[in-house]
């Protein structure tokens, strides 16, 4: 048994993997001044949650896009889980070339994604992660990353505007019944929820005039569930693309 951590900005992801299978998973938020004893402490009582035995355990590999936990990270899986860590790096990855012109920003979760989709789904393909950023991944035939796009997730962008808005309250945001509000709910769900399908929608096309129709469109992440149900073009939903791509990453070029 091993474990797949993927370190986002908001979320940690947490996949169990038995016999290359993932049998169970976890999302617990991100805090920024976590210690070494709170974060392993949080891992082991999941795992005791979930009757895994610790000893059971071999190693854990991690996508971060969080670098100063890193350490943080690996010392607490080692202190009370007693297995050592393996970072994925984006420009020595082994598996996914990277056809980019600053490949030291690429984030490993997005090498992650690249590897599972591949595997799962072939090339090529178009992967709509909607995690803290809504981010597009483009990758060839041959499973080379040839760039993509970044934009606001619309929970993200909805705060920062209540914050700027006065008379904006905070919603929960959900599918509206209909475009036209009758109330600043559902005024705020219309332009948010429906808005970022809209956009969703309008760089998929987008995607196809630049590169061509003939790809896939895997969504993935929290929120790719609701859009995956809405938008026609999106192929595929698969929740645990990244951890399941930091397990193929182990298997075939990890320790």
């Amino acid at each position: 048994m091993f474990l797949a951590l993927d370190v986002g900005n908001t979320n940690i992801t947490i996949g169990c993997f038995r016999d290359g299978d993932l049998s169970r998973t976890w999302r617990v938020s991100t805090i920024q001044r976590v210690t070494e004893d709170e974060f392993g402490l949080k891992i082991l009582s999941l795992l005791e949650s979930a009757e895994v035995e610790k000893s059971d355990l071999e190693d854990a590999v991690v996508s971060s896009v969080v670098p100063y936990l890193n350490k943080t990270i690996a010392s607490g899986l080692r202190k009370y889980l007693g297995i050592e860590t393996e970072f994925i790096r984006p420009t020595d990855n082994g598996l996914v070339a990277l056809e980019v012109d600053e490949p030291g920003a690429v984030g490993p979760d997005r090498i992650a994604n690249i590897i599972a989709a591949m595997d799962k789904y072939g090339g090529p393909g178009l992967i709509i992660d909607f995690g803290t950023a809504t981010s597009f991944e483009l990758y060839s035939e041959k499973g080379s990353f040839l760039g993509g796009a970044i934009s606001p997730e619309m929970e993200t962008a909805l705060e920062a505007l209540v914050e700027r808005a006065a008379l904006l309250p905070e919603v929960e945001l959900e599918l509206p019944e209909n475009v036209v509000g009758k109330t600043t709910d559902d005024n705020i769900n219309s332009g948010f929820v429906l808005g970022f399908i809209s956009m969703v929608e309008g760089m998929i096309a987008r995607f196809r005039e630049g590169f061509g129709d003939d790809f896939r469109v895997i969504a993935t992440g929290g929120r790719g569930r609701i859009f995956s149900e809405e938008i026609d073009s999106i192929d595929y939903y698969d929740e645990d693309l990244v951890v399941t791509g930091l397990a193929l990453w182990r298997e075939k070029i990890g320790r």
